[in-house]
């Protein structure tokens, strides 16, 4: 389970983006403490972040990440619906709400947020990948292909991490 979360995780600080001094400081130190591995340590730095700038595009984004690796998919699910519902135009909370629902097994409301995303994330291929996983993991080989193969057609390199995924090992036995 923990090796999915890190594939989907990404460096924080992927945007160029002007924060206070303290909010650069701490989300600073968190990357750096997801960097070795201390998950709860980097929690600890996002929360001295001023209250003003805990919903902040970025620390939101910085603290799912978190709390996906942590294992922590309720929550991560509830604040990214709450980012989703203040930053309408960032991707990032809709996939990472609908991987922390399929994580808790809330394949129907997995599945909703990922039918539900805009047109040009659907283009992306990541939803697809994602969705693939999905059925895979609830035994729909035969579906979990076809979306697998639409995410690659939208995005070759999607096939690299594919045979590593433990939610598509169904695919290749």
């Amino acid at each position: 389970m923990l090796g999915k979360v890190e594939t989907i995780m990404l460096t924080l600080s992927s945007r160029a983006k002007l924060h206070s001094p303290e909010t650069h400081k701490a989300l600073q130190a968190a990357e750096g403490y997801v960097f070795l591995g201390l998950h709860r340590e980097a929690l600890k730095e996002l929360d001295t972040i001023p209250p003003l700038d805990q919903e902040d595009s970025d620390v939101m984004i910085a603290r799912i990440r978190i709390l996906l690796h942590l294992g922590r998919f309720s929550a991560a699910a509830r604040l990214s619906a709450r980012g989703e519902s203040i930053y309408t135009e960032e991707d990032e909370f809709t996939v990472q709400r609908a991987f922390a629902l399929h994580q808790l097994d809330k394949r129907d409301e997995a599945a909703k947020v990922i039918q539900s995303a805009p047109e040009w994330l659907r283009r992306t291929g990541i939803l697809h990948y994602n969705l693939g996983c999905y059925q895979a993991r609830w035994g729909n080989i035969q579906t979990a292909r076809q979306c697998v193969n639409a995410a690659i057609q939208l995005n070759a390199a999607i096939e690299l991490s594919m045979k590593k995924d433990p939610d598509l090992a169904g695919l290749w036995n």
